[in-house]
Parts: structure tokens; sequence; C-alpha cells
């Protein structure tokens, strides 16, 4: 855009210009932010690895504790299994050393519970020949009843 008289410039050409004086000082000073940049980034994934090391022995070791743990707890159960088959063990022979008169007495208990469930069973059923079956299960009962009293 230049006219005959010279008084209008292009813009372009005092840009180019300034380009070619200060071209070699802008290209510097590019260059040095450049330099300082990759510099400062360098810093900062340096502190970013040396931070992800950091947490990832942090977890390791908190993992490690949590292992232990679990095998000190693990191992206490086979302490428990074992005691649980001691007593086990001493429940079968409490029970094998019960006295005949002992026994006697608990079956004599177990038929009377029994007897009282089937009188009230044969009161709460609706059906006559379940009620009738029902006082021969009694009778039977009796029977073992008396049985188990002599």
């Amino acid at each position: 855009m230049s006219t005959s008289c010279g008084k209008v410039h292009k813009l372009e050409d005092f840009k180019d210009e300034a380009d070619g004086e200060n071209g070699a000082k802008n290209d510097e000073v590019r260059a040095n932010r450049m330099g300082n940049t990759q510099k400062d980034m360098s810093k900062v994934a340096l502190i970013v690895s040396l931070l992800s090391v950091l947490l990832l022995v942090i977890f390791f070791f908190g993992m490690n504790q949590n292992i232990a743990g679990l095998t000190d707890e693990v191992q206490s159960l086979g302490v428990l299994r074992d005691d649980v088959n001691s007593l086990d063990q001493q429940v079968v022979q409490m029970q094998s050393d019960i006295p005949h008169e002992m026994q006697r007495m608990l079956a004599h208990d177990i038929v009377n519970e029994m007897t009282m469930k089937a009188f009230y069973l044969t009161d709460t059923l609706q059906d006559e020949s379940l009620r009738v079956k029902m006082q021969e299960v009694l009778q039977g009962l009796k029977e073992i009843r008396t049985g188990l009293e002599q």
C-alpha cells in the first residue's frame, strides 16, 4: 500500500525490517525460554516420579503389614480348630461314660416330653381318625414310660 509519494508504508515492510534486525535476538530469547521451560519440566517430572516411588513404598509396607496380620489370624484359627477337636473328643468320652441309671433318667425325660407334645397334637387335630391314631401313640408312650420306671 504505498503511494507514489511514499508517505504510506506497508506494515509488513516495518515488520520485515524489525525481524531482520531483531531476528537473531528473538531466536536467542526463544531458545533461552525453551531451555528454561525444559529444565523446569524436567524438575517437575523428577518430583512426580519421586512422589510416585514414595507412594509405592508406602503401599507396599501397608500391604505387607496386612498380610502379616492375616497370617497370624490363620495360624490362630489352626490352634482354635485343635481346641474344638479336643473338646469334641471330651464330649464323646463323657457321653460314653454316662452311667446306666443316668441314661434311663434321660430317656424317661425325653419320653415325658414326647407325651406332652403328643397330647397337644391330639387336642389340635380335627380329623377323628387321626385323633384315634394319636391316642394309640400316647398309649405306646405310656407303656414305654412305665417300662423305664421299673
